[in-house]
């Protein structure tokens, strides 16, 4: 039976109201509508107006600093709209200052205050590092303490299996709904669930939240959120530039190849991507301040695309490009790229694979 063989009787299934199923029974709406480096006026107009085209899924961390203007805009326009709060999935993030199992409750709670909720849908652990606490943040200093050498202040009395211990108290009292994590890797999930299980602990990761576009494909993560049953959260859908990437760098969405496959499907580039993305059974979180691109990024659908583009896209970062858009240096002591064993494996196994074409 071929791939067309699955396709749905009626057509594509649009994304931001189809929903995914966790390991533990919650559901989450697979697109979700990001507010990363969002400024308080631009979630304010943004937020409302992503509600009004259909969003129910919004993907906000205390690292963004503009979770009380999120949760004031999600309040009154939810209240406009008449959205009930169990039609709405809010995913909030837990940062290295906060991961000491001592600060974890105070942190969640910190951001429900900010949001106006009362629980979160979705907790997630931003990076799987822990660095010491700093009870208030002024400063970039607060936020990425470093020592007095200047290197980072990593704690590492504390380990991953620690915080998510106090993760998983959050669900017992009520606080949070599912918890999972972000920017982990293959080696980090399987020593997690090693533990947890050993421990007998009664909550596991429902999702880890990466990057991931047809620049970037980890196929050994994407596989071992299979072997744990946690769902892939894609961010970055767009291989859109960060503060990460060199001044020339070339968005996805003006590659060549995404322009012809554009032409070929009849989609923007950006649906294409989006379109590629939650094909793959992604949650994927888009974000933007624009309206015409909030609006058109809410179409996006499963099954939109035909399999030849399906095709082209799969294979896009052997042909093209293998690249990363967020890489920073603010997780490691010395400074250097976080994700700098990962990608040296990924740019080996695609040489090994162009070495293999050139031999045939």
């Amino acid at each position: 039976m071929n791939a067309m063989s699955f396709r749905p009787l009626g057509g594509s299934v649009a994304a931001i109201s189809n929903r995914l199923v966790f390991h533990n029974g919650c559901t989450v709406p697979q697109l979700g509508f990001g507010t990363y480096r969002m400024s308080a006026d631009e979630a304010a107009a943004a937020v409302p107006f992503a509600l009004s085209c259909g969003y129910r899924h919004f993907d906000c961390a205390k690292a963004y600093n503009n979770e009380a203007a999120v949760g004031a805009a999600l309040s009154q326009a939810a209240r406009s709209h008449n959205v009930r709060r169990e039609e709405l999935f809010i995913t909030s993030k837990l940062w290295p200052t906060d991961q000491h199992p001592d600060h974890v409750e105070t942190a969640c709670r910190a951001s429900l205050e900010a949001l106006q909720l009362d629980y979160l849908d979705l907790y997630l652990v931003h990076w799987p590092v822990c660095m010491r606490h700093t009870k208030e943040w002024n400063s970039e200093e607060d936020k990425y303490p470093s020592d007095s050498d200047g290197r980072l202040a990593i704690d590492t009395s504390v380990t991953l299996l620690d915080t998510w211990r106090a993760m998983g108290e959050l669900v017992q009292k009520g606080l949070v709904k599912s918890v999972g994590l972000a920017n982990c890797t293959a080696a980090q999930i399987d020593a997690l669930a090693e533990g947890a299980n050993a421990a007998q602990l009664p909550h596991l990761p429902v999702l880890n939240q990466i990057e991931l576009h047809p620049g970037l494909v980890d196929g050994v993560l994407t596989a071992c959120h299979g072997t744990h049953q946690i769902l892939t959260g894609a961010y970055c859908p767009l291989g859109m530039p960060t503060r990460f990437t060199p001044p020339d760098f070339q968005p996805l969405i003006e590659d060549e190849t995404l322009k012809r496959l554009g032409e070929l499907t009849g989609f923007s580039p950006a649906r294409v991507l989006l379109n590629w993305n939650v094909d793959r059974n992604n949650v994927v979180i888009v974000k933007s301040t624009n309206k015409d691109h909030i609006k058109s990024n809410a179409k996006a659908a499963r099954f939109a695309l035909e399999d030849r583009s399906r095709v082209v896209l799969d294979g896009y970062r052997f042909a093209s490009r293998n690249f990363r858009v967020m890489n920073p240096t603010h997780f490691t002591v010395d400074r250097s790229p976080f994700f700098a064993a990962e990608d040296a494996r990924l740019q080996k196994d695609i040489d090994t694979r162009g070495a293999h074409k050139k031999a045939e």
